[in-house]
């Protein structure tokens, strides 16, 4: 993670996503804060605004920063990531491809779950994006285990069998289905991230005759709770539907 890259919250929870360098200043709308304060204080600590503001200091996890990162895209939320690389069943050393990159959020989710010795194939169609995309995993990640591609997965010429995974986003993956499943290693996971039921079912029907069996479709929940006590409730305003992730495992090849 870049060393100058801090989260910075208030006291009403609202967070900050800030890049500390010498000569920088950080503006809230209660003050504002040198960044050598931000760098003196380091992750856990607090710095106050020339107002009195009070401010907490963090390293962003990867949740944070993938909700706070510059986009140029709309990032696979982080409820979605986690459940595809759990779904996907990576693990340290694996080997994934990945289409399309977005801003890079489910791409940072892929690297940290194969680790350094693993590798990521990203592959993006739209240069703003692939460069953002870039941006945002080298800021964060500091492993040299991603390859990003500048193309479409449709133009790509992918080895057979050679993934022990595949992560979809695009608008309509039933395009790329045969030769990302060809390229996925037998009794291994095809997750698609999908935002409307009828790309589902088009994705499905895309699907027939080829080695790939339908596993699962489902929508991953997130409720968070408010504590005030003696007062604890649902919060009002909730994360609601985000995508239907579906879920493909591969026949060997007969």
């Amino acid at each position: 993670m870049d060393e100058g890259l801090f989260l910075l919250k208030d006291g009403k929870g609202r967070a900050f996503l800030v890049r500390a360098k010498p000569g920088g200043v950080f503006h809230h709308h209660r003050g504002t804060v040198p960044h050598e304060a931000i760098l003196e204080a380091g992750p856990g600590g607090r710095v106050k605004t020339h107002l009195g503001e009070e401010l907490s200091v963090h390293r962003p996890s990867l949740e944070e920063y993938v909700l706070h990162m510059k986009r140029s895209a709309t990032p696979t939320y982080p409820k979605d990531a986690s459940a595809m690389v759990a779904l996907l069943d990576l693990a340290p050393g694996m080997r994934v491809l990945e289409a399309g990159t977005g801003s890079g959020g489910l791409t940072l989710f892929l690297a940290r779950a194969v680790g350094p010795e693993g590798l990521v194939d990203s592959y993006e169609a739209r240069p703003q994006h692939l460069k953002q995309a870039e941006a945002n995993v080298r800021a964060f990640w500091p492993h040299d285990n991603v390859r990003f591609h500048l193309k479409a997965l449709e133009e790509a010429e992918l080895e057979g069998e050679a993934y022990h995974g595949v992560a979809l986003d695009l608008m309509e993956p039933w395009k790329v289905l045969p030769k990302a499943a060809l390229a996925l290693m037998p009794d291994r996971f095809l997750v698609a991230y999908l935002p409307n039921i009828t790309q589902v079912l088009e994705l499905v029907k895309g699907a027939e005759g080829l080695p790939l069996r339908l596993e699962r479709v489902l929508e991953v929940g997130w409720r968070e709770w408010e504590i005030r006590l003696p007062v604890a409730h649902p919060r009002f305003q909730q994360v609601g539907h985000t995508a239907f992730l579906v879920v493909f495992r591969r026949w060997k090849a007969s």
